[in-house]
């Protein structure tokens, strides 16, 4: 089962998701995000402020942001938190 087999098991009747990627400077979290929507990774440099990627199947969407980890920045993730279907943290 795929990650977006499981969001959408989880949102039923839904056809938009929310995932959020946290975690600190450097950890991959934009490198996954590239990963996912079949980005090249080569060339990447730390996130200032957020990127944002919809990926779509089967008329279901899934958006997932990638919160910068800078200390700076971090003080702002709970503002992302609201209707958010899954988390994912990079340690």
């Amino acid at each position: 089962m795929g990650l977006l087999d499981l969001l959408k098991s989880m949102k039923k009747g839904e056809q938009e998701a929310k995932l959020l990627i946290l975690g600190l400077d450097n950890a991959g979290k934009t490198t996954i995000l590239k990963s996912i929507s079949q980005e090249d990774v080569s060339n990447l440099s730390p996130t200032q402020g957020f990127n944002v990627k919809s990926i779509s199947q089967d008329s279901f969407k899934l958006n997932v942001w990638d919160i910068g980890g800078q200390e700076e920045i971090r003080q702002y993730w709970k503002y992302y938190f609201e209707k958010v279907s899954g988390l994912v943290r990079i340690i």
